[in-house]
């Protein structure tokens, strides 16, 4: 029998002016499986059940048929375009549908006239019946209400601006799953390499101590049962009252046990997710890859640097494109009125930011300014969106090279009684908003607020009562005023740096 992949179905969008990975399975072994696309015919030798081709690159256009054929067994696949493939990665807020988003009817109202297709990568955390029988089912969808309602909406977003900007079709491969840790993406392999990947397999093994797969499976399917009644409950809670704290809604609907027990079915643990969504579509030819992920991480903070530059290491390698683009999301402000600021999102915006300075090829969508307080899911997902589209156009296509890149801290030296501040990235200049959100150090490492005068491109930032300052820091809290911006409307990205 001869399969393509499931990732291959009709309206495909394959990746333009790459070489392009086509594969699949079939059972009559050494049988030649011949591939032809856009007059192109590629060759090659069943071997241990599998089949696996490159095209060569192309240039944009369709719709075309991709034929593959052996001896015995033919497959046509229709409407196949050439155009720009994008992944969609990371966590719930990459997950979050356009239904969901901020006033999504405009969108909806359009959608059947982008020139978008998207892609949906089976979630699910382990291998049984209905894994397959949901792959199966998912197909490369064409833009229209019902199917758009449920894509990522920044993809459907980036997507849309993108398909605007270059007049190609657009192809979003949707990979991403809510509460994901970025381990739950990389390999066991990977993770073992590292100290910070071998803590969070340990903390999998600490969590099944005791238990067979079994039993750990069940306890799996039991917290899934009770956490869909609690679920239920406490939706029903914040619906009569956005404003209930967590520790009422804990008294009314009784313990969360998110996100359950470790289990080998548990789609959180690590590695599992890399090997039940990623591996579903190693080796895809595309552009690049935009990730919005990190607050599942923040229990350990000082570790994700290492984590997400493995994340990227990993992917290209799988996807054999060295140079493939990553397009990161830095995390918005976020913060609940119960809960006290323990700044380790802050760590997390300076490894992204770190990230980008230090991995080619990546990019920082800087959303500072985007974050809404006691929610952890910011409904506009246009702004996300638009900032991403920004960087694509400057770190991708080069196509744009000013307003594009949100503030980064350079350097800050002494100046007389203040601290003078400089940035990379400055276009038209700063501008202030509000006097708040700075802070120097003393020398006894206490902070204290500042502060702040734009002069030229650059900050002073000051504190009279502070003789020795030995540090100083911006925008440093996992929730707080956003004061500082390029007059371009670009967040400066937060910043601490000893002096």
């Amino acid at each position: 029998m001869l399969k393509t992949a499931p990732v291959f179905t009709d309206h495909t969008v394959l990746q333009r002016e790459k070489p392009v990975h086509i594969w699949g399975t079939c059972s009559d072994e050494n049988q030649i499986i011949t591939v032809t696309l856009n007059g192109c015919s590629v060759q090659t030798k069943v071997r241990n059940q599998k089949w696996h081709v490159l095209l060569p690159p192309m240039k944009a256009g369709g719709p075309y048929e991709l034929k593959i054929f052996n001896s015995y067994h033919g497959i046509i696949l229709y409407d196949i375009m050439i155009g720009e493939v994008w992944l969609c990665g990371g966590q719930s807020n990459m997950e979050m549908a356009l239904i969901n988003s901020d006033q999504p009817e405009e969108a909806l109202e359009t959608c059947q006239n982008t020139n978008i297709r998207l892609y949906h990568v089976c979630k699910r955390g382990h291998f049984d019946q209905e894994f397959f029988q949901e792959e199966k089912a998912s197909v490369w969808q064409v833009p229209d209400r019902d199917h758009c309602a449920n894509w990522s909406a920044i993809g459907y977003y980036f997507g849309r601006l993108l398909a605007e900007k270059t007049g190609l079709t657009i192809g979003l491969i949707e990979c991403n799953y809510g509460g994901t840790s970025a381990s739950a993406w990389i390999s066991r392999e990977t993770l073992e390499s590292t100290e910070t990947g071998k803590a969070y397999l340990q903390d999998d093994r600490n969590g099944m101590a005791g238990l067979s797969d079994q039993e750990a499976n069940q306890a799996y399917l039991d917290y899934c049962e009770y956490q869909k009644n609690w679920d239920k409950k406490a939706g029903e809670c914040y619906q009569k009252n956005p404003e209930i704290s967590w520790e009422e809604v804990l008294e009314i609907c009784g313990e969360n046990r998110y996100p359950g027990p470790s289990a080998p079915i548990n789609p959180l643990r690590p590695h599992g997710l890399y090997d039940t969504m990623i591996s579903r579509i190693i080796p895809y030819t595309m552009r690049g890859v935009l990730y919005y992920q990190g607050e599942s991480d923040d229990h350990r903070p000082e570790g994700y640097e290492i984590l997400l530059s493995c994340l990227i290491r990993q992917w290209r390698k799988d996807f054999q494109d060295e140079n493939l683009p990553f397009l990161l999301v830095q995390l918005p402000m976020h913060g609940y009125h119960d809960t006290k600021d323990a700044q380790n999102w802050c760590i997390i915006r300076q490894a992204q930011e770190r990230i980008y300075r230090n991995i080619r090829n990546t990019g920082l969508a800087v959303i500072l300014d985007c974050g809404e307080f006691n929610e952890i899911h910011p409904k506009n997902k246009r702004i996300p969106a638009e900032r991403l589209y920004l960087q694509a156009l400057k770190e991708v296509y080069h196509l744009q090279d000013e307003n594009t890149t949100a503030p980064l801290f350079r350097r800050a030296y002494p100046e007389g009684n203040a601290i003078r501040i400089e940035f990379d990235h400055i276009c038209t200049g700063l501008e202030l908003r509000k006097q708040s959100g700075f802070e120097i150090c003393d020398s006894s490492g206490e902070w204290h607020s500042a502060e702040a005068e734009i002069i030229n491109h650059d900050i002073l930032i000051k504190n009279p009562d502070i003789a020795i300052p030995t540090g100083i820091r911006y925008a440093w809290y996992n929730y707080g005023d956003v004061t500082l911006f390029e007059k371009n409307g670009l967040p400066v990205s937060p910043f601490q740096e000893y002096l």
